[in-house]
């Protein structure tokens, strides 16, 4: 078996189910709009442990990342390559299970979902340098890449693709952050109340609950559809 049909059959293993629930739910967690709480609260934990010019930096360093990832995947890529979606796909989308009628574009390779989400989880992973937060954040990642797979807009191989090049670019973009701050930037409390790049565990503590709350919220919609 080539790698084409193993992606196929990885997919369509993974791709829906009968649960109303679940259907509902997957929509809900992969519109980025369902997750804008989070994004406030981030921009909180930011201004709350930076001076306004640092946020600004840090913000606008986020906002390059996200732009860069974007045009590499949807701009370069995914027209380059051409592959079709699981959704779109002539030789496999009459056995994807579609849910309300959501196809997504034309091409899927790789998948803009993961790159985004593992770029900017990665940034923040190295930014903060706390375990706890870097694990909730890759879980998020983690659900939100697989609503892609769930939903049949994307391959497996479309997503892991994705989510390395998300994490080598987030990688990067942080580094050139970092040595941007370390020849302009101010030096930082540390202590057992900080980690080690100068932010209060309380308020990435408040973040990590907001992120669960999120969740539950999205669950609770969700179930709230079904009747």
């Amino acid at each position: 078996m080539d790698l084409v049909s193993l992606d196929q059959q990885a997919t369509l293993a993974i791709n829906g189910s009968d649960s109303l629930f679940w259907d509902n739910l997957m929509l809900t967690v992969t519109n980025t709009f369902s997750w804008s709480l989070l994004i406030i609260m981030l921009f909180w934990v930011i201004f709350k442990n930076n001076t306004v010019k640092e946020a600004f930096v840090i913000i606008l360093t986020l906002g390059l990342l996200i732009f860069v990832a974007d045009r590499i995947c949807s701009g370069w890529v995914k027209p380059t390559v051409a592959r079709w979606r699981p959704t779109q796909d002539p030789h496999i989308m009459y056995l994807v299970d579609v849910v309300n009628n959501y196809r997504g574009g034309r091409f899927g390779f790789f998948s803009g979902h993961a790159c985004n989400t593992f770029c900017v989880a990665t940034f923040l992973a190295w930014l903060f340098r706390y375990p706890r937060l870097t694990g909730v954040l890759y879980f998020w990642c983690a659900t939100t890449t697989f609503t892609r797979l769930y939903l049949g807009v994307h391959y497996l191989g479309d997503v892991t693709v994705g989510l390395l090049i998300g994490i080598t670019l987030g990688s990067l973009f942080y580094l050139g952050y970092h040595w941007f701050n370390k020849r302009f930037g101010n030096p930082k409390l540390i202590s057992e109340q900080f980690t080690s790049t100068g932010y209060m565990k309380p308020h990435l503590n408040t973040f990590i609950a907001l992120i669960f709350l999120n969740y539950i919220i999205l669950i609770i919609f969700s179930l709230c559809r079904g009747f």
